[in-house]
């Protein structure tokens, strides 16, 4: 890959991977079909024991190559990539995902018409359908983060537009940033880091655009397994990181009978019926230990929470409608792994 560090903005992508060399492979592959140049690629490995680096190394000799000596999850290793980074704009792409050969081309043209767009997120499609894995991330007035039209047909989703957040699995940040508010949260190990960052980027008046054009398919949860125990009780333990550090007083109060509507139905969903209740109530019981350091970081951000209150309550999805949505989803994600099967 030539790298022309000057012509146009460098961008830095960062892929962290853990026992998945063939996913990996197909994900580098489609670095190397970029249209867009000028990039580097940092692959930050977890350590892997299926030679993920050999591999690496023999086929990808220009990959920037960071090995763990211990698996720091998606976020600790994002956060040693990002270390090593040159770029002024960092790309994150899962190691499960692949992108288009416009993907850079496209996230990066936002960025460059306004200096205040901080995050650029993809239009995620699962891989394998036309069904969208994500159209970037939103919150709930139980502050709960989702995936914006996950389940939808990835068609209704053509038109470039504002949202509150981006999506981790592919997504572009402005490297000053994330030099002004900091970059993902290492005590989430694993799922929202990306709710929390955007949550912070929005009470510093940043603006996030997701692009249509940037398009990655994704075979969701390949690497780590959907439903999986410990997916379950990341989910649970950092949905209250999300709220207790971020949220404003004002707005928790508010809406705090929406929270314990979202607590009783995401028991419901992950601790019955999918039979997680463990995995849920241990997420819960250690997000309750880590408290007083959640408290901490919460007051660092309280003043900025109160002069954005009413930005933020703009951009809440009534938890009502959101159940609705998720119903509506769940069905059709049923269907399609029904269909998948015959």
């Amino acid at each position: 890959m030539e790298m022309k560090k000057f012509e146009l903005p460098f961008i830095s992508v960062i892929i962290v991977t853990w026992n998945a060399k063939e996913l990996l492979r197909s994900c580098l592959i489609s670095l190397h079909n970029q249209t867009y140049k000028n990039f580097e690629i940092i692959v930050v490995d977890n350590a892997s024991k299926d030679n993920t680096t050999k591999m690496i190394e023999k086929e990808f000799p220009e990959v920037k190559l960071v090995r763990l000596n211990k698996n720091k999850g998606f976020t600790g290793g994002n956060i040693e990539g990002l270390k090593r980074t040159e770029g002024e704009f960092i790309a994150l792409l899962n190691n499960d995902a692949e992108a288009s050969p416009q993907w850079l081309d496209a996230l990066i043209k936002p960025m460059l018409e306004d200096e205040k767009v901080g995050i650029c997120t993809s239009k995620v499609i699962i891989k394998g359908t036309n069904i969208l894995d994500s159209a970037g991330g939103g919150l709930t007035t139980a502050f709960s983060g989702f995936k914006i039209g996950m389940g939808e047909k990835a068609d209704l989703y053509n038109e470039k537009e504002y949202v509150l957040g981006g999506y981790a699995c592919a997504c572009l940040y402005r490297k000053k940033m994330l030099d002004e508010i900091g970059f993902f949260d290492e005590d989430f190990v694993f799922n929202h880091e990306d709710t929390d960052l955007d949550f912070r980027a929005l009470l510093s008046g940043w603006k996030c655009v997701y692009v249509p054009d940037a398009i990655v398919k994704h075979r969701v949860s390949a690497t780590l397994g959907y439903m999986s125990a410990k997916s379950v009780y990341y989910f649970s333990r950092n949905s209250e990181f999300v709220w207790i550090k971020n949220a404003p007083t004002r707005l928790m109060f508010k809406y705090l009978h929406h929270r314990i509507l979202y607590e009783i139905a995401s028991f419901g969903y992950f601790g019955i019926i999918h039979r997680q209740w463990k995995a849920f109530l241990k997420g819960k019981l250690d997000a309750i230990k880590l408290l007083p350091k959640i408290m901490k970081k919460r007051k660092e951000l309280q003043i900025k929470s109160k002069k954005q209150n009413s930005l933020i309550e703009a951009q809440l999805m009534a938890f009502p409608r959101y159940i609705i949505q998720r119903i509506k989803s769940n069905i059709q994600l049923k269907f399609l792994q029904k269909y998948r099967s015959e």
